[in-house]
């Protein structure tokens, strides 16, 4: 009277298949994520290294203004 095995042993091939099929959804659902993530972080990176340097040109030559007056 037990229906939980029973249904198991006829249905475990279809349910087996059911959930590798979710599984590997949802890993390429993350590694999507991930990849545009580290996209993004990378371009953000660019950008600040970008604007750090132009500061410290622009510091620079102000120090250096400041010294030849």
């Amino acid at each position: 009277m037990n229906l939980l095995p029973v249904l198991l042993k006829k249905f475990w091939k279809p349910l087996a298949e059911i959930l590798l099929v979710a599984f590997l959804l949802c890993a390429a659902a993350y590694w999507c994520y991930s990849r545009g993530y580290q996209k993004a972080d990378t371009s953000w990176k660019y950008q600040w290294a970008q604007r750090d340097l132009t500061d410290a040109t622009a510091a620079l030559q102000r120090e250096v203004t400041e010294r030849a007056k």
